[in-house]
């Protein structure tokens, strides 16, 4: 088990990060971002040509953003297994893509709404992500607590979009229209 030995942030000596159990952490969430990413591609597709599509195209170059980012703290972890995490994250991704259950494509359908409480929820796992390593920070010098602190109100703002597509688009779902 490897250890960046540091004192604790309540000055307790030896506390450290155990750099495996870290890394593992942060690939699971990588590996989750990677199949994310093309959920929201998959929205930006279901909202062409709706005052939606340009909201979720943003999506997509956030995350894409957050992505780099995420890659970049694994390789300041030194970590070699962040190409295996991907190619498991690209697998997932397309497994996705094939499953006859999603009906995101769908808009308008009841479905839709539970599709994007889905990504609320993704936003969501990301935002604790951060706000975790940001706990982490004080003892593992090769994370940065202003660029978790940005990365965690990204999040916020990110789930605070998504909310509101869901509140402005919910009675075209579940009202009867004559």
């Amino acid at each position: 088990m490897s250890e960046q030995p540091r004192t604790g942030p309540n000055g307790t000596a030896g506390a450290g990060v155990q750099s495996d159990k870290l890394e593992a952490y942060m690939l699971g969430h990588y590996m989750g971002a990677l199949s994310g990413v093309r959920l929201f591609d998959e929205a930006a597709s279901t909202w062409a040509g709706t005052p939606y599509e340009g909201r979720f195209t943003a999506f997509v170059g956030e995350i894409k953003n957050d992505i780099d980012r995420l890659e970049a703290m694994l390789d300041r972890l030194s970590s070699g297994r962040r190409h295996v995490a991907k190619a498991l994250g690209t697998v997932t991704g397309i497994a996705s893509r094939l499953n006859p259950l999603s009906r995101i494509r769908e808009r308008a359908g009841i479905a839709a709404h539970g599709e994007l409480e889905m990504l609320q929820s993704l936003v969501v796992a990301k935002r604790s992500m951060w706000a975790t390593l940001l706990e982490l920070a004080p003892v593992e010098p090769r994370l940065d607590a202003e660029e978790l602190r940005k990365l965690e109100a990204d999040a916020a703002d990110q789930y605070d979009r998504l909310r509101t597509i869901a509140e402005e688009t919910a009675q075209d779902r579940f009202l009867a229209r004559d």
